[in-house]
């Protein structure tokens, strides 16, 4: 067989298995991961143990930045515990690095075997076991593809080019640290670069200083890639990324200056600890990849204190950053169904609430109730809430699949959705009449922002019936009004883009009065009742 294309198929394989098992082991784990992090304030050892479980299930450190990001956003985690959870995740990848030290070809049978047989009986049809088995499915892909990448190396001791290359790497270090960097950048992950180059080192294609110097270059390359990815994100997000980079690259940096002064100076450092701790090149390879990480998180654990007080200098909290995080919901309180609907009214009302400061943007400064918040970043931060909210009520309904509970969570969910659709309208909305200069405005649009602006302020108001009438009554169907009302903004407006977005603005004010109908229904729901109870 001709190496390249068995070495093309086996890194296929070997990227299709890392990304079945990453994603599925997160899908089958979420639960279970989310309540171990939310209890990291509680016990000490509970943000580095969830760490190491997050490092070895995503295999990237762009991943485990994001899902720390993700629950400090959340108000899972607060900043210190998130810290401390992603320096265990460094450490937490380098366990596909040495399982692909160790020589697992007779399992790869059996494991291809045994999710082919899951197949066959359906097991992957149920929910519960369908995530395990196309996780499998990647383990036994991803041990071929490293079986396939391992024998095609042998083959390419011969090719001419590869020789030339391993020649110009040996009398150029800098050239491998180069090109694990930018792989690392490209595949976002350290982990996968350097099991890439564990057949190269059994096979003596390229010696164990050139494999460390493979290893610092994919670390800090993974590191840039948190930096790139984080770019556009502001306060803690961005604070998390930043520490990723910065301890990446302090960790490269040490090694490196270690690596250079132990072959000029001859100084028994890194690799003669290396040599001490295995016989085996590929093995040694693999607890190089393991130092840096550990390495890594003794910076973590020395620099923590002034590097998130640098980094929140550098990345400031956001003044939307507190509407990113629920206010009443918490993974515990699905187990009592009564509890957790009320749980789940309350969050549903504080979004409610929100909803007239969506058109903070049309309206005076002094007229608004707190900061001016671009309504771009409100309708994210509100959006990443209700989907916690859908998560908690299906959750509700997971462990509680009663008739009795299930309907009213069907409800909660059905007006949950709406909302995340109001939501999107008034974003759409207040954007469609920002787009036309105010001094454009013909006068009966600042009436209509105005009007809109007091129906969101009574919906806040809906926990009693007399108000709830009053709301319906006031977002009752208008059609000859609104027809009337849409004539005398488009006589008004000065130029053709204006007409267009007054048309566009007066059409979802419509769709606005209506989905607020299908979110405070006239009757109470059941949760409504649960509360006056």
């Amino acid at each position: 067989m001709n190496s390249l294309p068995a070495l093309a198929a086996g890194l296929g394989l070997f990227f299709v298995g890392i990304r079945l098992i990453s994603g599925n082991l997160q899908q089958l784990a979420g639960g279970p991961i989310r309540k171990l992090l939310a209890r990291a304030l509680e016990h000490p050892l509970s943000a580095p143990f969830g760490g190491l479980l997050s490092g070895a299930l995503t295999q990237s450190t762009s991943a485990a930045t994001f899902v720390a990001t993700s629950l400090v956003s959340a108000g899972v985690l607060a900043m210190p515990a998130a810290f401390t959870m992603l320096a265990a995740a460094n450490v937490g990848t380098s366990v596909l690095v040495l399982l692909a030290a160790v020589d697992l070809r007779s399992v790869v049978f059996y494991v291809l075997a045994g999710s082919g047989i899951a197949f066959f009986m359906g097991f992957d049809q149920a929910e519960r076991q369908r995530h395990l088995v196309h996780a499998v499915l990647g383990l036994g892909l991803l041990l071929l593809g490293l079986s396939m990448i391992k024998s095609s190396a042998v083959a390419l001791d011969s090719e001419p080019w590869v020789r030339e290359f391993v020649e110009f790497a040996a009398t150029h270090p800098a050239a491998g640290f180069l090109a694990a960097f930018v792989i690392a950048v490209g595949t976002q992950s350290a982990s996968v670069v350097s099991v890439l180059a564990l057949p190269l080192v059994t096979q003596g294609l390229i010696d164990f200083d050139q494999s460390l110097m493979l290893i610092y270059g994919a670390n800090a390359g993974s590191g840039f890639a948190v930096l790139m990815l984080a770019s556009g994100m502001e306060g803690a997000a961005r604070q998390l990324a930043l520490c990723q980079a910065f301890l990446r690259t302090a960790a490269a940096s040490v090694l490196v200056l270690g690596f250079i002064g132990e072959q000029a100076l001859r100084l028994p450092l890194v690799v003669a600890l290396l040599e001490r701790c295995a016989t085996d090149p590929t093995l040694r390879t693999s607890f190089a990849y393991l130092l840096f990480q550990l390495l890594l998180a003794l910076l973590a654990w020395v620099l923590r204190g002034p590097l998130l007080r640098l980094t929140a200098r550098l990345s400031p909290a956001t003044p939307g950053d507190h509407l990113l995080k629920p206010s009443y919901l918490y993974d515990e309180a699905v187990e009592d169904p009564a509890s957790a609907l009320i749980l789940a009214e309350k969050e549903f009302r504080g979004l409610v609430a929100q909803l007239p400061d969506y058109l903070d943007a049309l309206r005076p400064e002094e007229e608004c109730r707190g900061l001016r918040i671009d309504v771009d970043r409100r309708a994210r931060a509100n959006s990443a809430v209700t989907q916690e909210l859908q998560a908690f009520l299906g959750a509700i309904l997971a462990e509680n699949p009663r008739p009795a509970e299930s309907q009213q969570v069907f409800d909660a969910k059905e007006r949950t959705l709406g909302l995340a659709a109001l939501q999107q309208t008034l974003a759409e909305f207040t954007k469609e009449l920002a787009s036309v200069p105010s001094s454009d405005w013909p006068p009966f649009a600042h009436h209509l922002v105005e009007g809109l602006h007091a129906i969101l302020l009574v919906a806040e108001e809906t926990q009693e019936p007399e108000s709830l009438a009053l709301f319906h009554e006031m977002t009752g169907e208008r059609g000859s009004l609104m027809d009337r009302v849409r004539g005398e903004l488009l006589a008004g407006a000065s130029s053709l883009a204006g007409r267009e977005a007054l048309l566009s603005a007066t059409l979802r004010f419509d769709r606005i009065l209506w989905l607020l109908r299908q979110v405070l229904p006239l009757r109470a729901g059941p949760q409504d009742r649960n509360m006056a109870a």
